[in-house]
């Protein structure tokens, strides 16, 4: 999982500033839904999923390094959680890690 993350944070830094400003036909965002999301249980956490790829793929040149972070923690820990309960735990963990 950490893997994965180092690779979707460096490929959100090597990407070209204009197709992460549009977020149209990006290809790294692509591929962070079809990574992140293939092992997905529950719905809430494919949205929160979701939400952190857009971040980081659509938005990430306006991310501050805690907010990146809080992102990458949400891809490497939410991907086969089932429960709710874990999943919102999961989230505050995330942000309490990176005080956001």
């Amino acid at each position: 999982m950490r893997t994965l993350a180092c690779l979707l944070v460096s490929l959100t830094l090597t990407s070209p500033l204009p197709v992460l400003a549009q977020g149209i036909g990006n290809p790294d965002y692509d591929r962070c839904i079809l990574q992140s999301l293939r092992d997905s249980q529950s719905s809430v956490a494919a949205n929160a999923i979701r939400r952190s790829c857009e971040a980081l793929y659509r938005n990430g040149a306006l991310l501050l390094p805690r907010e990146r972070s809080y992102h990458v923690c949400v891809l490497e820990n939410l991907q086969t959680v089932r429960s709710q309960l874990a999943i919102q735990q999961i989230l505050r963990a995330c942000q309490r890690q990176n005080q956001m």
